[in-house]
């Protein structure tokens, strides 16, 4: 049995399911079983399609079985009683992909201590640590650089999704650094399948048919930028604010070709109120953008999960946003995508996948250059679709090669390909 933390599918981050669905489907491709996922719900539960989950949370309720504090103590007793904390104990191997960029303490303690912290349970109950491909770092402060180092220095083997990171790999780890066991490759989601949504509104099904004689260009809105934009914008450095930026983007979009329609596209789904909803800022952004562009803009508002999401975006003619795993649902399936960076994580996903030169940095272009660079994105469209179609496919052929060599880990057997 294996274990895959970090990647809970039930937090309405479809970048995270995203991470989720393709690590199940690529490791059991290549002959991996019984890989159990941890969540956010209680103790062990058999899924429909016979798949397992785990809970586990960190939670200030810690007599909760599912309570890091709750796992971390039970482990130390051979975890009886915690389901939880008996699945650890019992894995062939642990996977790990942090969320894919929050291995990092860029997001507070709290977070920094609910992603170290499961991965200090597994090594301490010296179980195999597997890290899969995830942005690292940065860590700003001395004692969290210690943590990770420690970390880093027992898992059995290492993935990080861009340069910067490698570099941040072996700076921390210094003479213990091994590109045997420390390897670099693209975001796993750029595997990720698109699937036909089985129910599409008839307003965003005419948006999507092959045959409409109007371009469509996509937009999604970080509800961790747009809400509460003030104080984003002076966590994240943004050179102003979220919301600010987002109207300019949007309307240097609907400005550029009269006959334009704009579909602003959701990748985080929260109840409404969450701090973190992409579902209400679009619906705020819309209607600001009905007051000038009636008709020529529309939310997508059912409930898609990832895979659906990424055929919505792979129909679209341009697509600019700023949660990175909509941006690598774009240019994986061939289109022309801006990514929105708002920290170094976008850049040097992009870059790996050899389109580094398509992130518009949110913490250093003026709000007065925004449209501008907007503008020429979307001219240049047709040339960044011939790149991106000449890129794609040694992308998605080193990605297999990578997920090839996670599954010998996990299998214990030769790698058949090896990733740079």
């Amino acid at each position: 049995m294996v274990v895959l933390l970090g990647a809970a599918p039930d937090t309405g981050n479809r970048g995270v399911s995203a991470l989720s669905s393709a690590a199940v489907a690529g490791l059991k491709m290549r002959g991996v079983p019984n890989i159990t996922i941890a969540d956010h719900g209680r103790g062990l539960r058999v899924q429909d399609d016979g798949s397992q989950r785990i809970g586990l949370t960190h939670s200030r309720r810690i007599w909760r079985g599912d309570s890091l504090t709750a796992v971390a103590a039970s482990a130390r007793f051979g975890g009886v009683g915690n389901p939880t904390a008996s699945t650890l104990l019992k894995a062939a191997a642990v996977l790990d992909v942090s969320g894919g960029d929050s291995f990092t303490d860029l997001y507070g303690s709290r977070r920094f201590t609910s992603i170290t912290w499961p991965k200090q349970i597994v090594l301490n109950a010296k179980r195999p640590l597997i890290l899969l491909p995830q942005t690292l770092g940065p860590f700003e402060r001395r004692e969290n650089a210690a943590v990770a180092t420690r970390i880093l220095a027992r898992a059995k083997s290492v993935w990080v999704r861009d340069r910067r990171s490698e570099v941040i790999l072996q700076n921390l780890l210094d003479d213990l650094y091994d590109p045997s066991i420390h390897r670099r490759c693209p975001d796993m989601a750029v595997l990720l399948p698109a699937k036909r949504p089985t129910v599409l509104s008839i307003a965003l099904a005419s948006w999507l048919t092959e045959t409409r004689d109007f371009p469509v260009a996509g937009l999604n809105v970080s509800g961790l930028l747009w809400q509460g934009d003030k104080d984003a914008q002076a966590q994240f450095g943004l050179k102003s604010s979220h919301r600010d930026q987002a109207i300019a983007i949007a309307t240097a979009i609907l400005e550029s070709d009269l006959l334009l329609r704009l579909l602003l596209v959701p990748h985080v789904k929260r109840p409404t109120g969450d701090p973190e909803s992409d579902q209400d800022a679009a619906e705020q952004l819309l209607q600001h953008l009905n007051i000038r562009f009636p008709g020529r803009v529309q939310v997508v508002s059912q409930e898609f999960d990832e895979c659906e999401l990424k055929w919505i975006i792979s129909h679209l003619d341009w697509f600019a946003g700023a949660r990175m795993h909509s941006t690598i649902a774009g240019f994986s399936s061939g289109v022309p995508t801006l990514g929105l960076g708002y920290s170094d994580k976008a850049a040097g996903v992009f870059a790996e996948c050899g389109l580094g030169q398509h992130v518009m940095d949110l913490r250093r272009t003026e709000t007065s250059e925004i449209g501008d660079r907007v503008t020429a994105s979307l001219a240049a469209r047709l040339e960044t679709r011939a790149q991106i179609s000449g890129e794609i496919t040694s992308v998605k052929t080193r990605a297999e090669e990578a997920m090839d060599a996670i599954a010998s880990d996990v299998l214990g057997v030769p790698a058949r390909g090896h990733a740079a």
